[in-house]
Order: C-alpha cells, then structure tokens, then sequence
C-alpha cells in the first residue's frame, strides 16, 4: 500500500470523525474535558494534508514527509488551541445578557404562573425584550399581567415572587 493512500484513508477517516463528533457531542456531556476531541481530530486532519502533499510535491523520504507534517500540525493545532478554542470556551453564551443580571429585576407574567408549576414572564431590557420561564419563589399562584421581581435564576428558570407595592411608595415618597 502506498504512503499517500495511508495519508487519504487517515484524512478520510478524522473527516469522519469530525462529523461524528459534531452531530454526537451532547450525548457524552464533559468528554471535551477529559480531551478534546476537535484538537486530535484537526491534529490528525492537517497531518494527513501535509503528508499527501508533500508526498506528491516533494522527493523527500516518507519517513522526513511525516516528520516535517506532525511538526506543521502541532505548530497550527497548537494555534488553533490558543486563538479560537480558548477564548471561545471563555466567551459568553449570549452577548445580549447574561441570566444573572436578571436577578433582582422586575418583570410581567405573561403566562399564569401556578403554586407548584411553570408560567413565563417577560422582562423588558435594553437590547430588547425576555421572555423566561417562572416558578413561584413564595406566594400565591399568580394570573397574567401581574408585576414581580425576579429573586434568583436557577437552571434557566426565574423564581419570582410579587412584586411588593410598598416598595414602589417607599421609594417614590
């Protein structure tokens, strides 16, 4: 078997790989953790692209081809790591908001929110207008259109309870 077909088949499969990662990824939550599979699966990419091409624009020995190709791919994977996936894993999710600035804030139930189920309110901001889900953090069930105040965000869901019509007096008096 020739070297540059090994090449192909290596690049072929980490193409495989790639995809297989991409649509599979959440069904194994924090294997990015323990490595990344979008590093070793670019490592084993560019590797493969340099040495079939070197392999066909060079009369250097297979041996020099592979060598000066995992050099390249651990310099440029290196890069990647540094430069893209880095600061990405550090960037946040939403650039609009973030959930905890929500907490304290007021908002308008939209959708009734039962004592012991799930209502939606909406919190109007500067970029726009947030639309959350809600479960009552004390009190009553509550009906559309009434005011609260957001206590605290856990796991996507707001905890709101009423919000007290003494404080607005208090303030504004």
């Amino acid at each position: 078997m020739d070297v540059s077909t090994l090449y192909l088949y290596a690049l072929a499969a980490a193409a495989c790989g790639v995809l297989l990662s991409v649509v599979f990824s959440d069904l194994i939550p924090g294997i990015d953790q323990i490595f990344h599979p979008t590093l070793i699966l670019s490592f084993v990419i560019l590797t493969s692209a340099f040495g079939f091409g070197l392999e066909h624009l060079t009369l250097l020995g297979s041996l020099v081809i592979l060598l000066i190709s995992v050099g390249i791919s651990l310099i440029l994977t290196s890069l990647l790591h540094l430069f893209i996936f880095v600061p990405l894993a550090k960037a946040e999710q939403s650039i609009s908001f973030s959930e905890q600035t929500l907490e304290g804030r007021s908002a308008i139930v939209i959708l009734p929110i039962p004592e012991d189920g799930y209502g939606e309110i909406l919190v109007d901001d500067v970029s726009g207008r947030i639309a959350k889900s809600a479960v009552l953090f004390e009190g009553p069930a509550l009906v559309q259109g009434t005011k609260v105040i957001i206590i605290e965000i856990k796991q996507g869901v707001a905890h709101v309870m009423t919000y007290p019509t003494q404080w607005k007096e208090e303030m504004f008096s």
